[in-house]
């Protein structure tokens, strides 16, 4: 079956050996589009405090750019996993929080909860502006961008991986007034950054 898929969308195929090539060539790199991550080297710095919605190998390389990095995982297994690595590391700047869901993995996206889930809530504890980039890539996607823009600072970024997933980026809660700082694709997927103004 994956195969016929892959056969049948030839385009995809050569982005998917492309990416895969580059994920090879790069390991300690996040699972984004390589454009994503060379913005974000040229403009993430130890000075800024961070909040990341779902973690993974992203996490790790975050905390080599931001001072302060809150991340949110609401996988045990993975949070377990992550967690090793952040410790082997000898990781010191990263507040790494298992949340579970609220609501089961396989609901869709409600377009409003009540009470606001826990997971999506982490951001409602940080003070307005206190966040100078916050990562959305895990559950709740929607929910967890409009929570946490308020807490991101002027010139601040916010990244949504995965906008493919929406049928247009003005279906995302983001402010119309941010600018566009980054927007990548590796053939597969798409990552946005917006700048906060």
């Amino acid at each position: 079956m994956a195969l016929r898929y892959w056969l049948t969308r030839p385009r995809k195929l050569v982005a998917r050996l492309r990416y895969w090539a580059w994920e090879k060539a790069n390991p300690d790199k996040p699972w984004m589009c390589p454009g994503t991550i060379k913005f974000l080297q040229n403009n993430l710095s130890r000075s800024m405090t961070a909040l990341e919605f779902g973690s993974g190998r992203s996490t790790l390389w975050f905390s080599t750019l931001v001072g302060n990095l809150t991340s949110v995982e609401h996988n045990s297994a993975w949070y377990e996993q992550v967690k090793q690595q952040l410790a082997d590391a000898g990781v010191r700047n990263v507040d790494y929080r298992h949340v579970p869901l609220d609501h089961p993995m396989s609901e869709p996206e409600r377009s409003s909860y009540e009470p606001t889930p826990d997971y999506v809530a982490v951001a409602d504890g940080f003070p307005e502006g206190a966040l100078h980039f916050v990562v959305v890539d895990g559950h709740y996607r929607t929910h967890c961008a409009r929570h946490a823009i308020s807490k991101i600072a002027k010139g601040g970024y916010l990244l949504i991986d995965d906008v493919n997933m929406w049928p247009t980026l003005s279906a995302l809660p983001v402010p119309p007034s941010w600018h566009i700082a980054d927007d990548s694709t590796n053939g597969l997927k798409r990552c946005v950054i917006w700048q906060a103004r």
